[in-house]
């Protein structure tokens, strides 16, 4: 039996294989070494592509880390169904926290904290910074804001749970090795029994955060 013949990728198929790797190579970097250290020859070296390459997709790091941005965007946002009307505040803790709990969140950190003290890179990075606001907002989910709307409480602890458990992925991201602050644990266990206290009868599994 023959092998049927391989058909050839596309320019455009090649083309978004590189910026893929690109990206990839970007956040590994960001996450493990910082935003100082994510140098051109470091994301180049990581991805295994040339300079000539790299300069072929980006016109600078700038262009590269606003791609950087859209795909994480693009991953945390793909959770958000979990986020439905009907979900328990539970559960919209737990999801909300392992979304930002996750380790390329600390790419984020590092692009929002480097865009602070950079105004070229803050220009260029703020329409994705801005978006990512607008991610976490209920506006993005109808039915959870329909649902806030009708209970400025529940609004009230939206905004509360949200803001502490990015003030906890900062602490994470600071910490030696990324490992978890002491208080972490504490935190997102109280933000899960205030949850369970708003909403009476909807309590899910007994097991605190991980």
């Amino acid at each position: 039996m023959s092998t049927p013949p391989r058909t050839p990728r596309t320019q455009a198929a090649r083309s978004a294989q590189t910026r893929a790797r690109l990206v990839e190579a970007t956040v590994g970097s960001l996450v493990e070494r910082g935003f100082a250290q994510t140098t051109t020859v470091e994301v180049c070296a990581r991805a295994g592509v040339t300079r000539g390459a790299y300069n072929h997709h980006y016109d600078g790091m700038a262009a590269l880390f606003l791609d950087v941005l859209e795909e994480l965007y693009r991953g945390f946002s793909s959770v958000r169904a979990e986020e439905a009307g009907d979900a328990s505040l539970e559960d919209m803790v737990r999801s909300g926290w392992a979304r930002i709990q996750h380790p390329d969140f600390k790419a984020v950190i590092e692009l929002w904290m480097a865009s602070r003290n950079d105004p070229e890179l803050g220009v260029a990075l703020a329409p994705a910074i801005a978006r990512l606001s607008t991610l976490f907002e209920p506006s993005a989910n109808p039915k959870l804001a329909k649902r806030l709307e009708s209970d400025p409480a529940l609004f009230r602890f939206y905004r509360l749970a949200f803001e502490a458990t990015i003030g906890l992925a900062l602490g994470r991201a600071t910490s030696p090795g990324g490992e978890p602050v002491e208080h972490e644990r504490d935190v997102i266990e109280l933000l899960i029994e205030l949850a369970r206290e708003r909403q009476p009868g909807r309590a899910g599994s007994a097991d605190a955060a991980r």
